[in-house]
C-alpha cells in the first residue's frame, strides 16, 4: 500500500460515516424549530423528503426524549422542553450564562425594564433563553423557551443587520410575521441599515401596539449575529432620552460580552453555527 493510499484510509477512518438516524433526527428538529406552529408527522416526512415510518418512529423517539412534545388533538409535534434544557447547557458550559446573565440583571436594574437574551436557533426563529426581571408593579412576562419569527421587533432588525440575508430573503420573512403596526418593508430596510450602523434597534408599537423594545446584538468572531439582548416595556414608559441612553448601554454591553466571548469563539463553534436553511 502507497503512503498517500494508507493517508486517504486513515482520513476515512477520522472523517467517520454520518448515521443515517441521527441526521434525520437533526432534520426533523430543526425543521419543527423553523414552523410557527405544531405539524404532522406526515408533514415533517414530506418536507424532508422522509420515509413516513421512518420519520414517525424518529419523532416518537424524540417524544420519549422529552426534546418533542406530541399534541394529541391535533396529532401533532413541535419542539419540546428537553430541548430548551440542552440550549440552556450548551450555553452554560461555553460560558455564555455566566457572562450574560449578570448584565442583564444589571440593565434590568440600572433602568428597571425586564431585560432579555434571545438565541438564534435557525434563519428564521429565535428563542428566549434568559430574562431579568425587575420589581415594576407592570411585568411583560415571556417563558425561557418561547420562540419569536428572527425579524421580530428590534432585535429583528439587528439580526438582518448582520446576517447577510439577501432582500428577497428578508422581504419574505418579514411579510410572514403576525405584527400590529408594521412599517413598510422599504422602512424596515432603512432601520435594518440604521441598526448595523448604531449597533442597536428600537421598536415602537410595530410589533405590539403599546410595547417598545431595545435591542442589541451579540456577534460572534465571523461577525454573524448569535445572541442578542433586548428591553421590553411599555412604551408611555419610554421617552426618547431614556431609549437613547437605554440603547447606548445595551450596545456598550453587548460588545464587551463579544470580546469577552471572542476566546471562546475562536476555541469551537457555538452551537448556531450549524443553522438550518429554514425557507
Amino acid at each position: 500500500m502507497h503512503a498517500d493510499d494508507r493517508d486517504r484510509d486513515i482520513s476515512t477512518l477520522n472523517a467517520g460515516k454520518p448515521v443515517g438516524a441521527v441526521v434525520s433526527a437533526l432534520a426533523i428538529l430543526r425543521y419543527l424549530a423553523s414552523q410557527d406552529g405544531a405539524v404532522s408527522s406526515i408533514q415533517t416526512a414530506r418536507a424532508l423528503g422522509l420515509n413516513p415510518s421512518t420519520c414517525f418512529n424518529i419523532l416518537k423517539t424524540l417524544v420519549a426524549e422529552r426534546v418533542v412534545q406530541f399534541e394529541e388533538a391535533g396529532k401533532a409535534y413541535r419542539l419540546g422542553a428537553g430541548l430548551v434544557e440542552l440550549a440552556g447547557s450548551a450555553l452554560d458550559q461555553v460560558g455564555y450564562t455566566r457572562l450574560i446573565h449578570p448584565e442583564l440583571e444589571r440593565l434590568a436594574q440600572a433602568w428597571q425594564t425586564p431585560m432579555t437574551a434571545w438565541l438564534r436557533v435557525s434563519d428564521a426563529r429565535v428563542m428566549l433563553v434568559d430574562r431579568a426581571e425587575t420589581t415594576s408593579t407592570i411585568q411583560i412576562h415571556m417563558r425561557i423557551g418561547h420562540r419569536l419569527p428572527l425579524l421580530v421587533g428590534a432585535l429583528g432588525r439587528c439580526m438582518a443587520a448582520h446576517a447577510g440575508f439577501s432582500p428577497e430573503t428578508m422581504k419574505r420573512q418579514y411579510a410572514a410575521i403576525r405584527q400590529d403596526n408594521p412599517p413598510p418593508f422599504e422602512q424596515f430596510l432603512a432601520e435594518v441599515e440604521e441598526a448595523r450602523v448604531a449597533g442597536y434597534a428600537v421598536d415602537r408599537d410595530g410589533f405590539t401596539r403599546g410595547v417598545t423594545t431595545v435591542s442589541s446584538p451579540i456577534l460572534d468572531a465571523g461577525g454573524t449575529p448569535f445572541l442578542a439582548l433586548s428591553a421590553v416595556g411599555l412604551t408611555a414608559q419610554f421617552s426618547d432620552e431614556r431609549v437613547a441612553a437605554m440603547a447606548a448601554d445595551l450596545r456598550d454591553t453587548t460588545r464587551r460580552i463579544g470580546r469577552q466571548l471572542a476566546g471562546t469563539f475562536r476555541a469551537s463553534s457555538p452551537p448556531h453555527h450549524q443553522r438550518e436553511n429554514a425557507r
